[in-house]
């Protein structure tokens, strides 16, 4: 036996061998070997970070990575979960390192074939937190006659952390408050900025709290008073218009006087010159002076603008008008059913009172349309460009088209009933 097994031991290696490849040959016909690129970035894990310390900004945050293994077993299964690209900060001070990047993979079989970054620069620091006060910038100015009292924020600090580097830039949280025309105090909350010594942002640090509330009062200064501008309109437009509307700008004006018991014996209100609308057709925009009472001055421009905003009036009219044909074709006849249609048009009443008969005319287009029966939609054809079709009644024509031939044209034969 030990000899026969050892006359044919290379045969049964060869054997051995020639099963193992055609196993591992159906094996891979089955769940082929691939090497491709993750298709997704690989989060950078950074590891073993020392107590009190901070990743300064700028390291990488993601990598990738190429793997040969199993298309079916693995590569089907695969998620970025299963990676990991970890940077081990153990035992690091303060300071700059460049540090290397290590692979691995929770599923097999799997070979890592590349990966990048294969190591990072990162630079380590002290982390520091402290109270910073919180500056009350103001933007704009108020409205003449008024001026700002002294700003009152809550809290008066906040906290503000990172990088000590960093933190240390911090000179103050700067609190932006618009007061563009203001009248009356300000009450509002906004976000904290971080700033340098020279009024520059500073980037990478975190604030808390990250809004603060902000209390600017605005006063009116003494022997000022704000007053509200009424405009004098007098008197009327071009029949058929209409006024739609009346502005004045500024709608305060601010007087003063040397008096302070005259400023307060003064009315809520002051008017303007005379504004006429008389035979007006269009929107009027004027600048007029004030009636000042005597002993006062405005502070500011001395004129206000007064806009006066007409408009033709709307109206509608009914018109009953024949149908014509359009697209009449020579061989061909048309009749419709009903022969006339009544149209309501709106529109500026001055236009409507204005139109002419061939101003307005209704048609049927039948071009192309052989014998038989249709149901049409009338179009309406207007010359004026301001006036709009409402309606039309009935907005469907029964056109009965026979061989023989073609109908006269319909002459006009307009009838108007204006509704103001």
């Amino acid at each position: 036996m030990l000899r026969w097994f050892s006359d044919n031991l290379g045969s049964l290696l060869m054997a051995f061998v020639l099963a193992l490849v055609v196993w591992v040959g159906a094996i891979n016909e089955q769940d082929p070997i691939q090497t491709r690129n993750f298709p997704n970035p690989i989060k950078l894990e950074y590891e073993g970070l020392g107590e009190g310390l901070l990743i300064v900004d700028g390291q990488p945050r993601e990598g990738e990575i190429t793997l040969r293994a199993p298309a079916n077993s693995v590569w089907n299964q695969l998620t970025k979960d299963d990676i990991h690209l970890r940077v081990d900060l153990t035992g690091l001070g303060p300071g700059t390192y460049v540090v290397p990047v290590s692979p691995s993979v929770d599923r097999q079989p799997v070979r890592i074939i590349d990966y990048s970054p294969q190591e990072v620069q990162i630079t380590l620091e002290t982390a520091r937190t402290r109270q910073v006060v919180i500056s009350v910038r103001s933007r704009g100015e108020p409205a003449v006659g008024y001026q700002l009292g002294d700003p009152v924020v809550t809290p008066e600090n906040a906290q503000v952390s990172g990088p000590a580097s960093v933190v240390d830039q911090v000179a103050a949280l700067r609190a932006s408050v618009d007061v563009a025309g203001r009248r009356q105090d300000v009450d509002v909350e906004v976000t904290l900025v971080p700033v340098d010594a020279d009024g520059r942002p500073v980037a990478g640090v975190e604030v808390s709290p990250q809004r603060a509330r902000v209390l600017v009062p605005v006063e009116q200064l003494g022997g000022q008073r704000a007053v509200a501008v009424v405009p004098i309109i007098e008197g009327q437009v071009e029949p058929g218009y209409r006024v739609t509307n009346i502005t004045v700008t500024p709608t305060l004006v601010t007087l003063t006087s040397s008096d302070p018991q005259a400023v307060d014996l003064l009315p809520g209100f002051v008017e303007t010159e005379p504004v006429s609308l008389t035979g007006a057709q269009e929107s009027i925009e004027r600048r007029v002076p004030l009636r000042i009472p005597q002993g006062f001055s405005v502070v500011g421009d001395q004129l206000v603008l007064v806009q006066v905003t007409i408009e033709a009036i709307e109206s509608s009219i009914t018109l009953t008008r024949t149908l014509e044909f359009q697209g009449l074709d020579n061989g061909i006849s048309a009749a419709a059913s009903p022969q006339e249609v009544s149209v309501i048009l709106n529109g500026p009443l001055p236009t409507l009172e204005q139109l002419q008969p061939e101003d307005v005319r209704v048609v049927l287009d039948i071009l192309g349309l052989g014998p038989g029966t249709y149901q049409i939609e009338p179009q309406v054809i207007i010359i004026p460009t301001d006036i709009v079709v409402q309606t039309i009644l009935p907005d469907n024509i029964e056109v009965t088209i026979t061989q023989g031939s073609p109908t006269p044209t319909p002459t006009l034969t307009p009838a108007a009933t204006a509704t103001p």
